[in-house]
């Protein structure tokens, strides 16, 4: 199994070996971590363990936004203009559409 992992975990999970990778693989890599991090969000079974798996997320995605050169900033901006647009999630509507 190949994945991406934090910084420090070579500290801790010596059994393995790693490597850094070529820009050209990181881009999979963190959309890849980043479907791997929601997943555990859907997982979670306690209300600590969500809080922690919406961290990791939130790191993969600064991580991701720094790998693009989008500041948190800019980026919070952009979901502002969307937000302005569109709205939020604060009503919680789902939309059924009929076949």
């Amino acid at each position: 199994m190949k994945k991406l992992v934090r910084d420090k975990i070579p500290e801790f999970a010596t059994e393995a070996t790693y490597r850094e990778l070529p820009k050209e693989e990181i881009e999979p890599a963190l959309k890849n971590k980043l479907i791997e991090e929601t997943q555990e969000v859907v997982e979670a079974k306690t209300e600590d363990n969500l809080i922690e798996e919406l961290g990791d997320v939130y790191e993969v995605l600064t991580a991701y936004l720094k790998f693009k050169g989008v500041s948190q900033e800019e980026f919070l901006k952009l979901v502002a203009t969307k937000r302005d647009y569109k709205g939020g999630f604060t009503k919680f509507l789902e939309m059924t559409i009929e076949d």
